[in-house]
């Protein structure tokens, strides 16, 4: 029920990830990059991948050793050649000459000797096709991907998008048309015992609205609660419950059309003279401006540019407006 094992598990049954495997970091000594961008910050990676190992998930083996300084513990360490010998380091003239092969640390500059060395085993992980096999009726990941897949999209698993406000936003699946501007969808999955409530669908919609995609979805294990329902719809999000994976792609095709149905709207008369009167206005002037920025059509509107721009991204939310970055500039535009 952890997204983040969700998400790992999903990169595996993908074929994106085979083994997770260390890289060299001069000061954390190793890193598990792979593994980084689901987690909250670099640290917690092998407190997870310990906890996953515990639980059947991994296996691991010694795949090398670190040695580190044994005076501040750093693992920027070289080594230093015994005295008149040579070390291939530009830096060796500069250090104390040593009687015997040493070493120095360049963060804490001390010279030691080997025996002072720390030594730390370094482990890999591969995954274990039988224990994921046993929770396979409770992974969603995989199967979401494979559905968008075959209704043409491309996906990235977690994906990242960057919002009006500049935060970068992480949802479960982005899943592209073509280009990185077209067709965009987001998707959430959020697997419990219980049913999901609110939180999780204001969670997706304050991503949702600093990003504007053309289409966002919640997939819920086992449903949402009535209040959840309401908020779903209120916001425009597609819903897909279910309590069997392999019932998931009968709901999603209810949700989720084909790639070449996921449009932009044209923003005809007709359209236009259906929109509230506030929305109409930020509509017609967008058009007359072609390209603007929200400070710029809040001008012509004479509407405080904060209000202008909620109007903005609701029309982008509706599929009538597109929104595109131009360096640091947010530019709006009709589809015509």
């Amino acid at each position: 029920m952890d997204r983040r094992v969700q998400l790992l598990l999903g990169k595996f049954l993908s074929g994106e990830i085979k083994v997770l495997s260390p890289t060299l970091d001069r000061e954390a000594g190793y890193r598990y990059t792979s593994v980084e961008p689901l987690l909250d910050s670099p640290e917690e990676a092998q407190g997870f991948l310990d906890n996953l190992q515990a639980h059947g998930f991994l296996e691991t083996e010694t795949c090398g050793v670190l040695i580190s300084c044994g005076n501040c513990g750093s693992c920027n360490v070289e080594h230093v050649a015994p005295k008149g010998g040579n070390s291939g380091s530009s830096e060796t003239d500069e250090l104390p000459l040593l009687g015997d092969s040493g070493w120095r640390c360049k963060s804490c500059k001390a010279t030691f000797g080997e025996h002072e060395l720390k030594a730390h085993l370094v482990p890999c992980y591969s995954f274990s096709e039988k224990s994921i096999a046993d929770v396979s009726d409770w992974l969603v990941i995989k199967p979401l991907r494979d559905f968008l897949h075959e209704r043409g999209y491309r996906t990235e698993s977690p994906g990242f998008l960057i919002g009006e406000s500049e935060v970068r936003h992480q949802f479960d699946i982005v899943a592209y048309s073509g280009g990185e501007d077209e067709g965009t969808l987001v998707m959430d999955a959020v697997v419990s015992v219980d049913p999901i409530s609110e939180d999780d669908v204001k969670s997706l919609f304050a991503k949702v609205f600093d990003t504007n995609p053309l289409k966002s979805v919640i997939v819920a294990f086992p449903e949402l609660t009535d209040d959840a329902h309401k908020l779903a719809e209120q916001y425009r999000i597609g819903v897909v419950e279910t309590t069997e994976v392999k019932d998931i792609w009968v709901k999603l095709r209810e949700v989720v059309p084909p790639v070449d149905e996921v449009r932009f709207e044209p923003l005809d008369v007709m359209t236009l003279l259906s929109l509230p009167d506030h929305l109409r206005k930020t509509a017609t002037v967008t058009g007359s401006l072609g390209r603007a920025t929200a400070d710029e059509i809040s001008e012509r509107t004479e509407r405080a540019r904060a209000v202008e721009s909620g109007y903005l991204n609701q029309l982008v939310r509706m599929g009538y407006l597109k929104k595109e970055r131009d360096g640091r500039r947010v530019l709006f535009s009709v589809i015509s």
